[in-house]
Parts: C-alpha cells; sequence; structure tokens
C-alpha cells in the first residue's frame, strides 16, 4: 500500500470516530441527572445518582481517548509526508457542543414504561398530581384487595415525582411490622425468612419483582440500610405492597417470644 493510500485509509478510520455520538449521550445522562435529582428530593431511595455521574466520567474519559487518538494519526500522517488535519471533533471538555441535538430524555415516559414491566401490565400513564402521602394509602388498599390492576394505573399515573417518595414511608413500616410478627427488633438474619414469607404476595402484585428484589426492600428496612439498588421504579413498587404483605403475618408478643425461646432450651 503507497503513502497516498494508507493516509487515506487512515482519515476514513478517524472520520469514523464516533465523538459526535459520545457527546449526544453526554448531554441526555445530563438531563437524565437534572431529572433524578429533581426527583430525588425528599426521597430516601437510591435512585443511581452517583453511578449515573459515574458513567459521566467514563464516558468524558473515553472522549479524552478518542481525542488523543486522532491527534495521534494527524502526527503519523505529517511523520510519512502525508500531513493534514484528521478530519475529527477535538475532545475534551472545552470542545463546543454536539453537532446535532440530543434526543430529549423522559422521565415520566420511562417510569411508565418500567412500572408497566414490573407489574406485567399495558398502558400509558394519565399524569396525574398527588401528595405522596395519598398515593401511598391508594397502593395500600389496592395490594390489601389484590388488585394487581389499580395498583399498576395508580403507580404509573403517579410518575417519579411521587413515586420515587413511597420507600421513604413504607421501610418504617415495614420495620416495625417485622418487629411485630418476630416479637423483637429485626435484623439481617431475619431477612430470608421474612423474604419467603412475603415474596408470594408481592409478585402477585409486582411480577417482575425477583425474590432477591423483596429480600434487598426487606434488608435495606429492616438493617436501617439505604436505599435498595438502582432502580427507582423497582423499590418504589416493592415498598407498598411489602407493607401490605408483613401486614397479614401474625403478631407475637415480646413474652411469646421469651417463651418459645424457653421451651426451645
Amino acid at each position: 500500500m503507497d503513502v497516498a493510500a494508507l493516509a487515506g485509509s487512515l482519515r476514513a478510520l478517524a472520520a469514523d470516530l464516533p465523538l459526535p455520538a459520545l457527546d449526544t449521550a453526554d448531554h441526555c445522562f445530563e438531563a437524565a441527572q437534572t431529572e433524578l435529582t429533581e426527583a430525588s428530593r425528599e426521597s430516601n431511595a437510591e435512585v443511581g445518582l452517583h453511578k449515573l455521574g459515574a458513567a459521566r466520567e467514563r464516558l468524558d474519559a473515553a472522549r479524552t481517548r478518542l481525542g488523543e487518538a486522532s491527534e495521534a494519526l494527524d502526527d503519523y500522517l505529517a511523520a510519512i509526508g502525508a500531513g493534514g488535519a484528521v478530519p475529527t471533533q477535538a475532545a475534551g471538555p472545552a470542545r463546543p457542543g454536539p453537532t446535532a441535538a440530543p434526543a430529549p430524555v423522559d422521565p415520566r415516559q420511562w417510569w411508565t414504561d418500567r412500572v408497566n414491566e414490573l407489574c406485567d401490565r399495558d398502558g400509558e400513564a394519565v399524569p396525574e398530581k398527588v401528595p405522596p402521602t395519598r398515593l401511598f394509602n391508594d397502593l395500600l388498599k389496592a395490594a390489601g384487595e389484590g388488585n394487581a390492576d389499580a395498583y399498576c394505573k395508580r403507580l404509573r399515573d403517579a410518575g417519579p415525582e411521587t413515586g420515587v417518595k413511597l420507600p421513604g414511608l413504607a421501610w418504617p413500616l415495614v420495620r416495625s411490622l417485622a418487629a411485630e410478627h418476630l416479637g423483637r427488633n429485626p435484623n439481617a438474619s431475619d431477612v430470608p425468612g421474612l423474604r419467603d414469607k412475603c415474596v408470594a404476595k408481592v409478585r402477585a402484585l409486582v411480577p417482575n419483582a425477583e425474590p432477591v428484589h423483596v429480600a434487598e426492600a426487606l434488608a435495606s428496612a429492616c438493617t436501617l440500610g439505604v436505599g435498595t439498588g438502582d432502580d427507582a421504579a423497582r423499590t418504589a413498587a416493592i415498598g407498598p405492597v411489602l407493607v401490605a404483605a408483613m401486614h397479614r403475618l401474625p403478631r407475637q408478643a415480646p413474652s411469646d417470644e421469651r417463651s418459645t425461646t424457653d421451651r426451645r432450651t
């Protein structure tokens, strides 16, 4: 291959470096981060903001590496006598904005799709602004009645702004109900047993919540942990129905627990 052909091939490769696409992705991440920050206010749920920030850092590092690759190709072309700037955008934080407008991020549509997936239902949201406590009570009622359609619809219509606040209302009740059932404060060793007693009732309304997700929710509530992972919709969906499931468990007074222990010894 002669120098001219090699230079042409290298320029074609450089032109394919996905710098504009990375710019667009970063703007989408930035918009999502803004929306999640707003939605996470007054909520105890972990909505993945730190991981989204880490993803943006990795994306920026990738843009820097691509910029360095472009500069290296330019230097190589100059060294073989085929100089001329490689036709790519410069990378790095100081680079101007993207050449194409990024697709807008729609948190509500994401919430609608995710809630439908978790609840194994279809339908579009009918946006409704409701206080978190009212939404929580409505979901408890639907869960108590075993009304999966109503449960999904109420959660879907509420949107992420209100939905992410549900775990902050649910976890103290889960912990309190677990203590009433056990006759003492719950701890991490109680999570597997509580999960086995509640998972069927939870999955009757949220079929795509796996047993491990129910265990994570119980661990967060019973051990005063923070959040249950990165899926804010799943955490919100599990909370009220888990409270309803815990409410159906038999209560045990502290004296009953001591009597049971005495009989075992």
